[in-house]
């Protein structure tokens, strides 16, 4: 391993998919020793609801589910305990915060996944793909196909994140 491959900033998204931690799994080896993580998680509560008397109140709930998302990884890879991480968890669409924090924490790459849930969807947009054409440094995108399958996915992912 050169010494350019070690000690680096890796930012990597996170939404609980086993596409999502096996980014992580990847972003940790990419890191090398010495380096850092920054695992972005994004959450929000769709704007139809903005007017809405109880809306902070939607908020509130969607940040502490974020705290939940990160909990849970924390706990499950244990990976995570050798090299320096910190959580970002961020209100907004996902592919912006991704890219906001690998600007903020000057990374040399961005690692996501991607849940491939079809082609209507990439019509629309993706996360990966938003990420792709935001991102001034390299990314690795991890498709959900090319994972072993799991019992079930690591925790309940909203289809907004």
């Amino acid at each position: 391993m050169t010494s350019e491959t070690t000690s680096r900033t890796i930012v990597v998204g996170y939404d609980g998919s086993a596409a999502a931690h096996a980014a992580v799994e990847h972003a940790i080896d990419r890191a090398g020793a010495g380096g850092r993580l920054v695992i972005v998680h994004a959450y929000s509560v769709p704007v139809d609801y903005a007017g809405a008397s109880y809306y902070a109140e939607l908020q509130t709930d969607a940040a502490g589910f974020a705290e939940s998302v990160m909990d849970r990884l924390e706990r499950d890879c244990e990976r995570l305990a050798t090299i320096e991480h910190e959580r970002d968890l961020a209100a907004g669409p996902a592919g912006a915060a991704i890219v906001r924090a690998a600007e903020y924490y000057d990374a040399d790459e961005i690692v996501v996944g991607s849940r491939g849930t079809g082609r209507v969807r990439a019509l629309l947009g993706s996360v990966a793909h938003d990420v792709i054409h935001r991102a001034h440094v390299p990314v690795t995108v991890i498709p959900e196909r090319s994972v072993a399958p799991q019992d079930g996915p690591l925790v309940a992912v909203p289809d907004v994140v």
